[in-house]
């Protein structure tokens, strides 16, 4: 029996892919396993959008590359963002590896790897990311029984002065409707209860078709869907929150209400370096909230970006209080080369990055422990996940307002329920991000 590993590194855009791979391997008659050592064949799927992601990336390969020497693997292969970014550099600094699969490349994973085995010396395939995505082959759920990725658009439309993803994904490419739509209805049919819908930008959907209602539009579809309890609207740009899309949201049974919304920074003239001129973030907060009852808000920021200067770092304090999100992420700026903005001066030191990162995520603990608390004694609706990460005596969920692997968790102390199951829980303990109840009832 040939077996075949699989490492996957980064978003969970990546993880879509790596799950395609998967199919394609099985297709070729591998069996996966996560023992390394075991396989025949290790592709690793990269990320490439940081430094430290690449550095990341390149401990992970020389780390399988000891099993070709130690144990029975005859192929290394790594795809992905990193092989995009660097393309032919690679060749020489990893000669470890026998392919390199761009993001351009990774639906041809099979042929590749067919390829080298019957002896053909080629090590890389690359080219302009163009194809639209799409399921092709299919793929392997890795997110559990019940919850999944869905990605509804391919590469970025946008031009970010700090972002590489135009360069190492391509260009805006949105799935057709009905593609999307026969996909999320054979999750459901395989027993998925929540699909996340991912793209670089969520609410771009359709731009390039010149379609601006067209993610509403998929989402009234989506919410019609058998089988579904919750759909997620992941990554959306703040500009392009319409009224239209609140309202599909507002009327909705399906579509949960949470939204991701990476804002980088509140500064005007921060923003406008970046290339992401936004009107008001506080009148788009005070419209999202108006318009969806209890809606929860997570964003993402950068601090130590070029030109941050302590006011504007201040000012970024003073927005992070008032805007009172449900939960960021917060990220020290990092410089790539090929970007517009590693060229531009004024960028704030490395310690000083770093302690305006810690003061923000205190802030935010402070806000999260402050919304929690007001949760303690209400009964609420939980997507079962399974056993608690770090005891098998308690089993954990999340509620509709906290997203996968990113967001807190409902930790239950009392009942069971298999994962995928919906309950009402009580509330009976908050902390700083998580929340502890026990079961009510099962749905």
């Amino acid at each position: 029996m040939k077996y075949a590993s699989l490492i996957s590194l980064g978003c969970a855009k990546n993880l879509v892919d790596s799950e395609e791979m998967v199919m394609q391997l099985l297709n070729l008659g591998y069996s996966m396993t996560e023992e390394a050592a075991e396989a025949d064949l290790i592709v690793v799927n990269t990320c490439g959008f940081l430094q430290s992601a690449v550095q990341e990336a390149v401990e992970v390969i020389l780390a399988a590359a000891g099993h070709k020497i130690a144990g029975k693997c005859r192929i290394l292969a790594a795809a992905g963002c990193m092989v995009q970014r660097y393309g032919k550099k690679l060749l020489s600094l990893l000669p470890e590896v026998d392919l390199f699969l761009g993001a351009s490349h990774y639906h041809a994973l099979g042929a590749a790897v067919e390829s080298k085995l019957a002896g053909n010396p080629r090590r890389l395939w690359i080219g302009r990311p163009a194809l639209p995505p799409g399921i092709g082959a299919g793929r392997v759920v890795s997110t559990g029984p019940h919850s999944a990725y869905l990605k509804i658009a391919e590469g970025c439309g946008n031009s970010c002065s700090f972002c590489l993803i135009p360069h190492l994904r391509g260009p805006l490419r949105s799935r057709q409707a009905e593609d999307i739509h026969s996909e999320a209805a054979r999750l459901a049919a395989d027993g998925i209860k929540e699909i996340n819908l991912i793209a670089q930008d969520t609410t771009a959907f359709g731009l390039d078709r010149n379609e601006p209602e067209a993610l509403p539009k998929l989402l009234e579809k989506l919410d019609a869907l058998p089988g579904l309890l919750w759909i997620r609207l992941l990554y959306s740009h703040p500009d392009r929150i319409t009224d239209r899309l609140l309202q599909t949201m507002a009327n909705s049974r399906k579509i949960v209400p949470y939204l991701d919304i990476p804002i980088q920074h509140c500064a005007p003239a921060l923003l406008a370096a970046m290339d992401r001129p936004v009107s008001s973030f506080q009148r788009i907060l005070d419209k999202i909230r108006s318009t969806v009852p209890g809606v929860a808000i997570r964003t993402s920021i950068m601090v130590g970006f070029p030109g941050e200067t302590r006011a504007r770092f201040r000012s970024l304090l003073a927005f992070m209080e008032r805007a009172r999100f449900d939960h960021a992420g917060v990220f020290v700026y990092s410089a790539e080369a090929g970007t517009r903005a590693a060229r531009l001066p004024g960028r704030p030191g490395k310690r000083t990055a770093e302690s305006r990162r810690d003061v923000l995520l205190e802030l935010q603990r402070d806000i999260s422990r402050r919304k929690l608390k007001l949760l303690v004694g209400r009964t609420l609706p939980v997507l079962i996940e399974g056993p608690h990460p770090e005891s098998d005596l308690l089993i954990s969920g999340r509620l509709p307002t906290q997203a996968p692997e990113v967001d807190g968790r409902v930790i239950v102390t009392e009942g069971h329920a298999q994962a995928g199951h919906l309950c009402q829980v009580s509330v009976t303990a908050s902390h700083d991000y998580d929340l502890e109840g026990v079961i009510r009832k099962k749905s």
